[in-house]
């Protein structure tokens, strides 16, 4: 029998409406391969195995009689454990959420049924979604599949792992300040996380019985893929509208360019004022820029506005706890704001009023915040009407070793706090909303994959997913770390 492990979602699909594989085989190989291994990584938390082959003989019959419901027909997927699937638990692996059923569908995971796919399995998270390891109240610890001593990031870790490790062909995770990029990076994978408010949001997170609001901003719904086609076809099945949520327009996307690398111009950074990178990440950019140019292409080191960097991780620092602490009691907002303080800001002190004013909830400070947002926006927004695209760092290093949340962390010899490493590299365009996405460019010392970021102007989507594409194919591409089991 054929080896379908690996094999891009595209392929698969085209294999099972050409009838040279039936989708029993390929879901059948990957539940398998899923059995075999996820002890290892942790990466699967939900396995749908009955359903999902009951699903597959469906989906071949169907093809029998010259039926087909979409793109990823007969194709099994896996899907972010937060996202809503109807009368299957979704806890963020938090305790308090451990008895929420989802009622319906999540808007993104009815798009995904209707393109024909198979979701075979929910992936891990950490407890709330709310860091770069995935560890948490209810599932067992994610690790990362190029070595279980390291995360695969967070908080869509799990489904980073699974795809590296071959057990689903596509993944849909949620990226508030990296959530998508950081494990992509850190897995070898391509990750988008789009322009703000592209994608509808309901059911992609449990919510309270008690809840009375749904105030979000910086969380954006994105897909994961070892390869740029598939990573596309994904986000084109979930963007747009819905009557769910009105706050998302309807964008006649522009169809890509024709151009060639020589016809575009890029701004690049190896790293940001007061948040250098290392040698490994520093050493991969510079050879992707250097790549680029020989191409014809044209590129600019830095950005004319200094102080925009931080100004968007200050607002970031703003609006989190908004979207965080709306609805609960003050006292559990004083312990959310000190968790923060003690964990993930462990020893960053620098945002301390930003945290304080926001975690108070007043209507006046969110104001301003909002305001101060349109002008970080807007400045973004200028530097790409002189570049096309910038490229640039997202996160210190490669996967980190699994340790204690807010730890310091040492990597070639240097010691870096734990928000330092991946936090100020990827929230920034969270804050400002620009959609940024994620190609593998060759690998450290230690054999680990390294994540390039590249960002571009609102609602570029198309241009930025064919430009990531030609720039990937400069490089290594995905190498599979467990191709010999």
């Amino acid at each position: 029998m054929e080896n379908y492990i690996y094999k891009p979602a595209t392929e698969l699909a085209r294999l099972i409406r050409e009838g040279k594989a039936t989708s029993k085989e390929i879901v059948g190989q990957h539940i398998g391969r899923i059995r075999k291994l996820n002890e290892r990584f942790h990466a699967i938390v939900m396995l749908f195995e009955e359903d999902a082959m009951k699903l597959a003989d469906e989906r071949d019959e169907e093809i029998r009689q010259g039926k087909i419901m979409g793109p990823l027909h007969g194709v099994p997927v896996t899907l972010k454990e937060c996202f809503w699937m109807k009368g299957i638990p979704s806890t963020v692996n938090f305790k308090y959420f451990k008895d929420f059923i989802a009622p319906r569908d999540a808007v993104l995971v009815s798009r995904i049924r209707e393109s024909g796919a198979i979701i075979i399995g929910k992936t891990n998270v950490p407890r709330s979604l709310m860091d770069f390891q995935v560890s948490g109240d209810i599932y067992p610890e994610g690790k990362n599949p190029y070595d279980p001593e390291r995360t695969p990031g967070g908080s869509t870790g799990g489904g980073a792992a699974a795809l590296a490790a071959g057990f689903t062909s596509l993944e849909t995770g949620n990226d508030i300040g990296g959530s998508v990029r950081v494990p992509a990076a850190f897995c070898g994978l391509f990750g988008l996380k789009p322009t703000d408010r592209t994608i509808p949001l309901d059911g992609n997170v449990p919510l309270p019985k008690q809840a009375k609001s749904f105030l979000v901003h910086m969380a954006q719904a994105g897909p994961l893929a070892r390869n740029i086609e598939d990573l596309e076809l994904l986000w084109r099945l979930i963007v747009g509208p819905h009557e769910s949520d009105r706050n998302i327009p309807r964008i006649e996307w522009k169809a890509p360019t024709e151009r060639t690398l020589s016809q575009y111009r890029i701004a690049w950074v190896d790293g940001w004022p007061g948040f250098p990178t290392s040698n490994a990440v520093g050493e991969a950019i510079h050879s992707l820029v250097n790549k680029f140019t020989s191409m014809g292409g044209k590129s600019e080191q830095g950005i004319p506005d200094t102080g925009l960097h931080m100004d968007s991780l200050r607002l970031d620092i703003s609006l989190l706890p908004y979207v965080l602490a709306q609805g609960v009691p003050w006292f559990i907002r004083y312990l959310m704001k000190w968790q923060m303080k003690t964990t993930f800001f462990k020893g960053e002190n620098r945002f301390n009023r930003e945290i304080n004013r926001a975690f108070r909830l007043k209507v006046n400070n969110y104001a301003e915040v909002m305001l101060t947002k349109n002008r970080v926006t807007e400045r973004w927004e200028k530097l790409f009407r002189e570049v096309d695209f910038l490229v640039c760092p997202v996160a210190y290093g490669p996967a980190i070793k699994r340790c204690k949340t807010g730890s310091n962390i040492s990597y070639e010899g240097k010691t870096v706090k734990y928000p330092h490493y991946m936090w100020p590299f990827t929230a920034c365009f969270n804050a400002s909303g620009h959609p940024a996405i994620i190609i593998p460019f060759g690998s450290s010392p230690e054999s680990l994959p390294i994540g390039i970021q590249i960002v571009g102007p609102y609602w570029s989507e198309p241009e930025l997913i064919r430009f990531a594409g030609m720039i990937a194919s400069l490089g290594p591409g995905f190498t599979p770390p467990v191709t010999n089991l």
